[in-house]
């Protein structure tokens, strides 16, 4: 199976290959934080050490500019070091002398990031021949933690699809020094660490981005989902060619009132079992997403006793029956919901649950009922995806005949 530092890897060499030729290198601004070392670190792997080039840009003075300069001697790139506190200065000065106003503290932390991206274009307007990376991860992202045109710019973003602790876990497998891989985050302008600045921290972002709200202070993960619906304008302007890693996806299959409780029920009980086993799962596998299917007939569906078919009627469009469990809905993951019986005359048990998901390496299937929709949903998606691990978590199951015999037909779906 792949690793994260083996996909990172691919992705880089496949973005130089589409948008550049061999002699193509990636321009690097080293700030000697986690991000860029491991930005580096993965474009050296995957281009040559002779490929890469780093730009330190301190603003006059930077108390561990030393840490930069050991990423570039580590990884044996060549690198420069250009100040840019006379560029600030002068334009500091002479904005402020026409404005006849006063530097802000907003003027002071994005004016810096501005003209580090200005000078790592002008690096690679004299070299020529350059890709600039964007560094910033996924956590930083979700709060807004950059400049827009500083280093929310660039020409390709590996790890903006990556939370913190992905980013530590890819610069472990790298091999960097641990102690630059869990350095503590800081812009480097404002004096003050990422996390002391947001008021938590990026674990407890990563936490409430995944839905796990009830592992955070409630106060904290109101704040932090109030960050991410204000922030995600700015997300939007971040229209970069980005590294996605393969995913793990959960499918939970129809997982409605009807059958719950209602005209099809498999029986409250049973249910609730189930759906413990289902949010133990959520708890335990970090899933990077979330499929919901759900039957959406219309009243008049051919698979109703009414017009012959073999069930009462059930999960009708817009009714409370074709419902989701409401605790499921509340978790709050990114998540997409998959309408199937859609037409009245198609008798559908199961879909492709993966047709807006990119990237999956590993799909786990749970939900209602194990029998009919589960157990279609799986062989459909097998057909389509014969590269992804489809698994059938059976405990997050419920069958309307527990005794009915599954064939999965020779495809790639395992039962566990």
């Amino acid at each position: 199976m792949k690793t994260l530092k083996d996909e990172m890897v691919a992705w880089i060499k496949d973005y130089f290959a589409k948008n550049g030729d061999k002699e193509t290198k990636a321009l690097i601004g080293i700030s000697g934080g986690k991000d860029s070392t491991v930005v580096a670190a993965a474009c050296v792997a995957a281009l040559g050490k002779d490929r890469v080039v780093g730009v330190m840009m301190p603003n006059g003075i930077q108390n561990d500019i030393a840490d930069s300069k050991r990423v570039c001697e580590f990884l044996g790139i060549q690198n420069y070091e250009i100040n840019i506190k006379g560029a600030y200065d002068a334009l500091a000065q002479e904005i402020t002398a026409k404005t006849k106003g006063e530097a802000t503290p907003q003027f002071k932390t994005n004016t810096p990031s501005r003209l580090r991206m200005a000078t790592l274009y002008g690096v690679a307007a004299i070299i020529g021949n350059c890709r600039i990376s964007n560094n910033g991860n996924k956590s930083e992202r979700l709060m807004g933690y950059f400049t827009i045109w500083g280093d929310g710019a660039g020409d390709f973003a590996p790890l903006a699809n990556l939370y913190v602790s992905d980013v530590v876990r890819l610069g472990i497998e790298l091999g960097l020094p641990e102690d630059l891989v869990k350095k503590a985050p800081s812009d480097g302008m404002c004096g003050m660490s990422d996390e002391d600045n947001l008021g938590f921290t990026y674990a407890e972002v990563e936490r409430v981005a995944r839905g796990f709200y009830d592992e955070v202070n409630p106060t904290t993960a109101e704040k932090i989902q109030k960050k991410i619906n204000g922030m995600s304008w700015k997300c939007k302007l971040l229209n970069l060619p980005c590294f996605t890693p393969s995913q793990k996806v959960l499918a939970i299959i129809d997982a409605q009132n009807d059958f719950i409780d209602g005209s099809l029920g498999v029986g409250l009980e049973k249910w609730q079992k189930a759906k413990a086993a289902i949010i133990d799962l959520l708890r335990k596998e970090n899933y990077d997403s979330i499929v919901f299917t759900k039957d959406w007939h219309p009243a008049q569906h051919c698979s109703f006793k009414a017009q012959g078919g073999l069930w009462p009627n059930h999960c009708v469009q817009g009714e409370k029956g074709a419902e989701i469990d409401k605790e499921l809905q509340a978790l709050q993951i990114p998540a997409i919901t998959l309408n199937k019986g859609c037409d009245t005359n198609v008798e559908e048990y199961g879909i492709d649950v993966l047709p807006n998901v990119n990237n999956v390496k590993e799909l786990h299937l749970v939900g209602l009922c194990y029998d009919y929709c589960v157990q279609s949903c799986a062989k459909e998606t097998a057909k389509t995806h014969p590269d992804t691990k489809i698994v059938v978590k059976k405990a997050g199951t419920v069958a309307i005949d527990e005794n009915a015999k599954v064939d999965w037909e020779g495809l790639n779906i395992t039962v566990e």
